[in-house]
């Protein structure tokens, strides 16, 4: 008897028929942990959970209540923005899948009312890194993101950003963070994954 194809998931079928060139071979392909991707970037939780305890507090402690203004709102709505990054990130996990490929590395992430492509030529995999978790599965980071700061004032200054590999990141008017789209987080048989990214370097 034939051995059976393995079965292919949706993501797999979506990525064959829409963005796989007819060129091209697929070489690897996985899921993000939804767990791992509760922690990314965990600090603006950390941040959000401040400042909401700071809001509550002098909610309770205020003897009147006044007219609600509009800073107070904003920081209310960063507050529990930041708070619930987790949820974001989880949800974001759940709806993405990562592909290699013998010329590229893809991320697809399924949006409310299309699929978000996001894919890295050679050139564009500047800081490939791997960061092993537990049995199999790890992290690969594929680059940092570069942002600008319209602030001028920021040319003078250095800002630290803790990355996710206990780096600390310069800043001065521009500099580099990390982004969910930067890498493979939480995934099974990072070793695999791994080999084959080092194929395009």
């Amino acid at each position: 008897m034939t051995p059976a194809e393995p079965t292919r998931s949706p993501a797999e079928i979506w990525f064959g028929d829409h963005v796989l060139w007819p060129d091209e071979t697929l070489l690897w392909s996985g899921r993000p942990s939804v767990f791992r991707s509760l922690f990314f970037n965990f600090w603006f939780c950390l941040c959000g959970a401040f400042l909401t305890a700071l809001l509550v507090m002098l909610v309770w402690t205020s003897e009147e209540f006044g007219d609600v203004r509009l800073p107070e709102v904003a920081l209310a709505f960063g507050s529990l923005w930041l708070f619930s990054s987790p949820l974001r990130y989880g949800w974001r996990a759940y709806r993405t899948a990562y592909f290699v490929t013998d010329k590229r590395v893809v991320i697809l992430r399924k949006g409310l009312f299309r699929v978000h492509e996001r894919a890295f030529q050679t050139s564009e995999i500047t800081n490939f890194e791997l960061k092993r978790l537990t049995g199999k599965r790890g992290d690969i980071r594929l680059r940092l993101s570069e942002a600008t700061a319209p602030n001028p004032y920021q040319d003078d200054k250095e800002k630290y950003v803790p990355g996710l590999t206990s780096n600390v990141v310069a800043w001065s008017g521009s500099g580099p963070f990390i982004q969910y789209d930067d890498g493979l987080w939480g995934i099974d048989d990072v070793s695999i994954a791994a080999a084959a990214i080092r194929n395009l370097t």
